[in-house]
């Protein structure tokens, strides 16, 4: 009796269909199908890394980390040769579906609920690993997902808060110690004379007094650049390249060293092309190639010494993706067509983030002046200062300032009234501190009552509160609130605007319609739903009141993003 031998197990045989065979077609198109799908989803969010690579600063290098990862992923995706071929749909989407679809709520849900907090903390970037792993797990299985685990997880280091807070750290003594090594330097060959005070600006001198001029080895020069994107490109090789751990620390610290001491060539170099060819050729040619042309000098070096430590690069040869991909998720329609659906409407929401650009930079920093420098000339109206409150030192700090405003209508628009808009602008530097005494429980506490709390789009990402509040004798008003970010100087405050309009029945207001986003209310429309907001009717009085006063904070917030593009151009984090 002849008995039929078992089939061969798809992962432990080797690769032997022909380079584009139908099944490698099958699995190269499912591939193309999900990185579409993520680079659909989150476009802008991609694109503001990637526009980052041209700014002065250690945080451009994030940009490159998608890139890194999509080559570690596929570095990582050959399947090992004693891997077992068990597989479970059930598990996949036990797995992949909770990962897409919490990535695709924090796209919808978030903006709405953190306002610009959402963009200056950048949470976009946060969640894409979770729709990255659930596309994974749902297209190829979660095999491949565990098999790729690295590259998913290496997509974090593209969120920059916890990068810059190290950053932070690090910058001040990284800059210190690259100063002292250029003066060690200059001391034995005289190309520049340290200046006395700082220790960080040398004097170059070329063909006679005239021909003098400055070099300061500020933050930027730090090398702190260079050595953030060598530990993306190298911890991301370390991942891949066969050796053992020690010897894989013991290149990351050589390399780290190596980068760091081209990095001081490279500001001697400046120095000395300053000192015998002029201040031209030094800064204006030299300097701006010189940076990115020794970073990758010294990358090559420790990617070619790479063998001296006991490391070598990995053999790119074993058992066949596109058969592990097949026998794990033979087929895969609906589930492509449920993602690239996701993606679609996703990337309605991510588009919409492009709106926070006016406010905030690709990197967390804030764009907007102060309320005193930028919003006391929104078209149509004049706002001045009109008095202080001290006793909010107990509630927002001892740095926080309280100050109110009144504008009055110049009767050249479509939008005015004749009553005064007061605005009360709280300043501190903590923001933790609006959310301890929010709006609507301070007026609680003094026994006000308020109706009609309702979130709104105030432009350009902000979304504020609109309500109705009358105190105990029953004098009414409407208040419109926002929190945002603002740049002081190099350093970061925050804000919280209230503006209020009496009720009293003699004013008068015009207003055009009000026009806004469907995305950005299905956003906010859902987060009021998920929360459980109550919003209330209002009535038609009431609702001409609001629709001015949101109107109004649209002209207020538009003005200070216009006006804070006149001022010069703030220095992102590092520069």
């Amino acid at each position: 009796m002849l008995l039929n031998p078992p089939p061969a197990d798809p992962i432990e045989e080797a690769e032997q269909e022909p380079r584009w065979s139908e099944d490698t077609r099958k699995v190269a198109g499912r591939t193309a199908i999900a990185l579409f799908a993520v680079l659909l989803c989150y476009h802008t969010s991609l694109w503001t890394l990637m526009r980052g690579l041209t700014v002065d600063t250690p945080l451009a290098y994030l940009g490159l980390v998608p890139i890194i990862a999509a080559v570690l992923g596929y570095a990582l995706a050959r399947p090992s040769i004693n891997e077992p071929n068990i597989h479970d749909r059930h598990i996949d989407r036990i797995v992949g579906v909770p990962l897409v679809i919490a990535a695709f709520a924090s796209l919808v849900l978030l903006p709405a609920r953190l306002s610009t907090m959402y963009w200056l903390y950048r949470i976009d970037l946060l969640t894409m690993p979770l729709f990255v792993a659930g596309v994974v797990a749902l297209a190829f299985g979660v095999r491949m997902l565990w098999r790729t685990k690295a590259a998913v997880l290496f997509l974090f280091l593209a969120w920059p808060i916890p990068i810059r807070g190290l950053v932070t750290l690090g910058l001040e003594p990284l800059t210190g110690l690259t100063a002292g090594a250029v003066r060690m330097v200059v001391g034995v060959i005289p190309v520049a004379t340290v200046m006395a005070g700082d220790g960080i600006t040398f004097q170059v001198a070329h063909g006679g007094a005239q021909g003098t001029f400055l070099v300061q080895v500020a933050s930027a020069c730090s090398g702190a650049n260079g050595l953030l994107g060598f530990l993306l490109v190298a911890s991301a090789f370390t991942l891949v390249a066969r050796g053992t751990k020690s010897a894989k620390f013991s290149w990351l610290a050589a390399g780290t060293a190596l980068v760091w001491v081209f990095n001081v060539i490279r500001i001697v170099a400046i120095l000395a092309v300053g000192k015998f060819f002029g201040e031209t050729a030094s800064i204006d040619i030299l300097h701006p190639v010189a940076g990115l042309f020794t970073f990758n000098i010294a990358v090559l070096i420790m990617v070619l010494q790479a063998h001296r430590f006991g490391l070598s690069l990995p053999v790119f040869s074993g058992p066949s993706r596109t058969r592990a991909v097949l026998a794990a998720v033979p087929t895969a329609g609906r589930a492509m067509l449920g993602i690239v659906v996701i993606a679609l409407f996703g990337s309605v929401f991510n588009h919409n983030l492009t709106a926070y650009d006016p406010i905030s930079s690709s990197v967390g920093n804030p764009r907007v002046g102060k309320f005193s420098q930028v919003s006391l000339r929104p078209t149509g109206f004049r706002g001045e200062r009109v008095g202080t409150f001290e006793n909010g030192k107990r509630f927002f700090g001892e740095d926080s300032s309280w100050v109110r405003y009144q504008y009055a209508a110049l009767g050249t628009s479509q939008l005015g009234s004749d009553v005064p808009v007061l605005a009360d602008v709280i300043n501190t530097g903590k923001l933790q501190a609006f959310s301890d005494f929010g709006i609507e429980a301070c007026y609680r506490f003094h026994g006000y009552s308020t109706e009609g709390v309702k979130r709104v789009d105030l432009g350009n990402g902000v979304v504020g509160t609109v309500l109705n509040w009358a105190d105990p004798d029953g004098l009414a008003w409407t208040t419109v609130y926002w929190l945002w970010a603002v740049r002081e100087g190099s350093g970061l405050r925050y804000e919280r605007v209230v503006l209020l309009l009496n009720d009293s029945n003699s004013a008068r207001v015009a207003s055009p319609p009000l026009e806004d986003s469907i995305a950005r209310q299905v956003g906010i429309r859902a987060d009021e739903a998920v929360r459980g907001a109550e919003t209330g009717d209002v009535t038609a009085r009431q609702g001409e009141l609001r629709t001015f006063l949101v109107q109004f904070a649209r002209t207020v917030i538009q003005s200070s993003a216009d006006r804070s593009a006149q001022m010069p151009e703030p220095v992102e984090f590092g520069g």
